[in-house]
C-alpha cells in the first residue's frame, strides 16, 4: 500500500464538499481500524452511489489529498499527508513533558 508523502503540499480538508469529507473520513477511519482502504471498503462504509464515490476519489487524488496504489484486485487510497497516527495506541508527533 502507498504511504503518505512528506513532500505533498498542504491541502486544507475544510475545502472539501460534504461528499468528499465523508469519503476522507471513511478512509481515515478504515485506516485507523486496520482495515483495507480499498474502493470496495470505502463504498461499503460510505454507501455513496458509485458515480459520486468515483468522482470524489478522482478529485481528491487529483488535488493531492489522496495517494492511490494498485495491489491485488482493487485500488487502495490513503491520505497523502496525515497528522495523526494510523495505528491505534501509537501516537505520533511531539511528546508532551
Amino acid at each position: 500500500m502507498s504511504m503518505p508523502r512528506k513532500d505533498t503540499p498542504h491541502v486544507d480538508t475544510q475545502s472539501l464538499n460534504d461528499t468528499a469529507a465523508d469519503v476522507y473520513e471513511a478512509i481515515a477511519t478504515l485506516e485507523y481500524a486496520g482495515r483495507r482502504t480499498s474502493r470496495t471498503e470505502i463504498a461499503a462504509t460510505t454507501a455513496l452511489p458509485a458515480e459520486a464515490l468515483d468522482q470524489s476519489l478522482a478529485d481528491m487524488t487529483r488535488r493531492g489529498l489522496l495517494v492511490v496504489s494498485h495491489d491485488g484486485e482493487d485500488e487502495n487510497y490513503v491520505p497523502a499527508k496525515r497528522s495523526w497516527s494510523a495505528a491505534p495506541d501509537q501516537a505520533i508527533g511531539q511528546k508532551l513533558s
